[in-house]
């Protein structure tokens, strides 16, 4: 068989799961290693609900982006760089910050998001972005920078739940309560050089660990030994999913396409819909947007925000509907689509394929969903709605057409409610000083 057709298990966690037989390619676009092997994850280590409840009651850890498209750049002038391609400035990043940056086409719709951290005063990490060579390529090089791909060189693990901070802590040996949300610092674990970011995205209380790959073994080992008295989590690709939407986070070919990359849609949305792509204003977005610069987007983003606009919510499925669906789907006569517990996951395409749904006020569409889920917290059916500013409104009733358009669709009832679907304990504003510090030895 030739390299370029090999699998193998992902090179960023040790493969200690031999009771988990199902693999699949890491989230997002799959493409092969620098070695020219593709890399699988497992699909699940344990069912979908606790698997999920971790990131509410204990914690858990996941690798499942791993290798993910990550550069280090070196230079200072990559910050004129990004203020003149994304809707952020730059002016104010220290050292240590990480900021959430859009990068939008002419029409202002989402091209790709992701994150710069700053290491130093000319290091940075840019995660989930194009790289920035090529953009400086396409100006002239008139900035200063290089870049190198690491994503296969190095690793990150999420750490989200009540009980990141003190596994995280106890692994490093280290006080991390001052960490402020957004920022990083630098660790040691199993006398590993890493560092530590605050964030995640479920919505509660979350770490990253980032590190060299040679390193990523004896790392996630020492999480999973020191976490196993908190009842730490190995989060699979299935439930991780879900983790999106309950943090009230959209996601990029999860919940919207961006316009580089063809999907292959279901769900009830027209094929024609603008809203099969997003605007930072459709998702709620529009405080990153800073109009004090150019970039590409900023005039229909402009126009945007002077009219009438969508913003981004939550939708509660009424729940009689939803059992309704259910029992359709065994009808003969019925036969409405499949329904699942879990998101719209398309288990063939991965983020290939996307599920988005019509939102409807009457005869009148209003907007999109996407992203449903079952909460195995509040056992509540959820979805992530772009719609009509006028009707983002809590506790609003308006409607969701469930049904691919060939099928026999039908309409749920669904009920407005507004961001942050996980409203207490959120990491931007969770208090570590109620959380014992660690003592260590």
């Amino acid at each position: 068989m030739n390299s370029e057709n090999t699998l193998k298990f992902v090179p960023h966690i040790p493969n200690n799961v031999p009771e988990v037989k199902v693999m699949v390619a890491p989230e997002g676009l799959w493409h092969p290693m620098t070695d020219g092997t593709w890399p699988l994850h497992p699909f699940a280590y344990d069912k979908w609900e606790i698997e999920e409840l971790s990131w509410h009651d204990t914690c858990y850890i996941h690798a499942g982006l791993n290798p993910f498209l990550q550069f280090a750049v070196k230079g200072s002038d990559l910050l004129d760089l990004m203020e003149a391609i994304s809707v952020n400035t730059f002016r104010n990043f220290p050292v240590g910050k990480a900021r959430h940056t859009l990068l939008c086409n002419d029409l202002g719709k989402i091209i790709l998001d992701g994150i710069i951290i700053r290491r130093s005063e000319e290091d940075f990490i840019c995660a989930c972005l194009p790289d920035p060579a090529m953009f400086n390529a396409q100006m002239e090089n008139k900035f200063k920078i290089s870049s190198e791909y690491i994503g296969d060189s190095n690793f990150f693990f999420q750490m989200c739940g009540p009980k990141s901070l003190q596994i995280v802590e106890e692994a490093a040996q280290q006080d991390l309560h001052d960490l402020k949300f957004m920022f990083t610092a630098d660790a040691k674990i199993a006398g590993k050089e890493v560092f530590v970011l605050r964030t995640g995205m479920a919505g509660t209380l979350g770490y990253e660990v980032h590190g060299k790959v040679e390193d990523a073994h004896e790392v996630y080992n020492k999480l999973l030994e020191v976490g196993e008295k908190y009842g730490i989590q190995k989060l699979g690709r299935y439930a991780y999913v879900n983790a999106h939407c309950e943090g009230s986070i959209p996601q990029i070919a999860e919940h919207f396409a961006s316009p580089m990359d063809p999907v292959v849609l279901s769900g009830s949305l027209p094929r024609d819909s603008e809203l099969l792509y997003r605007s930072p204003v459709d998702l709620g977005w529009e405080k990153l947007i800073k109009f004090n610069h150019d970039f590409p987007g900023k005039d229909a983003l402009k126009k945007e925000l002077e009219g009438p606009h969508n913003t981004g919510v939550h939708l509660i499925w009424n729940k009689e509907d939803v059992l309704k669906v259910m029992a359709g789907s065994m009808d003969h006569e019925k036969r409405y689509d499949t329904m699942d517990l879990v998101c719209d996951y398309d288990y063939v395409r991965n983020n290939a394929g996307m599920h988005i749904d019509a939102v409807f006020d009457g005869e009148k569409m209003i907007g999109a969903s996407s992203g449903r889920m079952l909460s195995p917290k509040t056992r509540e059916m959820i979805s992530i709605g772009s719609i009509d500013s006028e009707y983002a409104v809590e506790g609003k009733e308006v409607e969701v057409l469930w049904g691919n358009p060939e099928s026999n669709q039908v309409r749920v009832r669904v009920t407005v409610t507004l961001f942050p679907y996980i409203k207490e304990g959120r990491n931007e504003d969770f208090d570590t000083e109620t959380i014992p510090h660690s003592v260590f030895d």
